[in-house]
């Protein structure tokens, strides 16, 4: 685990030398209009990001540009291009019984990535402390072995927000946050619910994803994000929300290409299974009732399952679970 307590100058400076050591290629060119219209959402709302990234540059002795580039305005040339694309296959859920707050999430990804992904444990002034969980940047023709890029696919803070995204089917972009990103602002800036679904209301976010939220309290709603528009959807009486890859919305339904892109995608028997074995344990959910979803499932376990992530939101009781292709390991993590 990567635990850093410090200002956001000494976090690009670490940033930048992590990359270096690990032999990261790093970009040699910019789309100029690109990073100017990102530079500019980026100063309004997340500037912190481009003080780390100055940083970063200066530790590398590299054009700044270039890092900016590559940070904060790339992921909107690639995802118009459609290059590199990620076919997530990840699950969610979040149950809110009596005066607990439980999530539950498996991480399905590039199984090499298990050799690479990290926990981060981050504390920066005028912030709110987290835990976010990245994957690495691993994409499928490259599998981290020259990166050590934090890509956030969650994060909890100190208040017991949590915040994770799994994989959207929508062929939409605009300029805006990164999904990752919006991630970190999110634990960094928000305590509950309702300020996160504030933040996402003010916020562009650029690619298209889906974001399950979670709060000590018991507010748990997803927000579907289309790039140029999103629904969020809330829990009804049973107190369950389960989101994997394909639009629960009614209105962004129609924009949803996961037949398209994979007629076989198993996101909706992974989406009936968790139904199907969250309503085996109710009423009376308990916090071990989770690793039971998780790990005990036929499909939202599977092969590619790199993390897990089993919460207690109100008592802060956060179990991880990885390097499941080698054997279980657990690990409890607090603040």
């Amino acid at each position: 685990m990567i635990k850093f307590d410090g200002s956001r100058e000494a976090y690009g400076d670490f940033y930048g030398r992590r990359l270096k050591a690990f032999g990261h290629d790093f970009y040699s060119h910019i789309n100029v209009q690109t990073l100017h219209k990102q530079l500019e959402i980026y100063q309004q709302y997340y500037p912190e990001l481009i003080i780390e990234r100055l940083a970063a540059a200066e530790a590398l002795h590299q054009d700044p540009d270039f890092l900016l580039y590559e940070d904060l305005a790339s992921f909107v040339d690639n995802y118009r291009r459609r290059i590199n694309q990620r076919k997530h296959g990840c699950t969610i859920f979040a149950i809110h019984e009596g005066d607990k707050t439980f999530v539950g999430r498996n991480y399905d990804w590039l199984p090499q990535a298990r050799n690479f992904f990290e926990r981060y444990d981050l504390n920066f002034p005028n912030s709110n402390r987290y835990f976010a969980f990245s994957d690495e940047s691993v994409y499928r023709r490259h599998t981290g072995k020259k990166t050590r890029k934090i890509y956030a696919e969650d994060a909890i803070n100190e208040h017991g927000l949590y915040i994770g995204l799994t994989y959207s089917h929508i062929n939409q972009w605009t300029y805006g946050l990164s999904p990752s990103h919006f991630i970190l602002y999110i634990a960094e800036h928000c305590n509950t619910t309702r300020q996160a679904l504030n933040a996402f209301a003010k916020i562009p976010c650029a690619i298209p994803k889906n974001f399950l939220i979670a709060d000590a309290k018991g507010n748990i709603a997803i927000v579907e994000h289309a790039a140029k528009d999103y629904d969020v959807i809330k829990a009804n009486q049973s107190g369950v929300l389960i989101q994997t890859n394909h639009c629960l919305s009614p209105t962004l339904q129609p924009l949803d290409q996961v037949l398209n892109d994979d007629p076989r995608h198993d996101t909706f028997v992974r989406y009936a299974e968790a139904q199907y074995l969250i309503a085996q344990q109710m009423p009376g959910f308990q916090f071990t009732d989770i690793w039971r979803i998780l790990r005990q499932s036929n499909y939202i376990y599977n092969s590619e399952t790199i993390w897990s992530l089993a919460l207690e939101l109100s008592e802060q009781r956060f179990n991880i679970y990885y390097d499941t292709a080698e054997g279980q390991k657990q690990a409890k993590f607090k603040f």
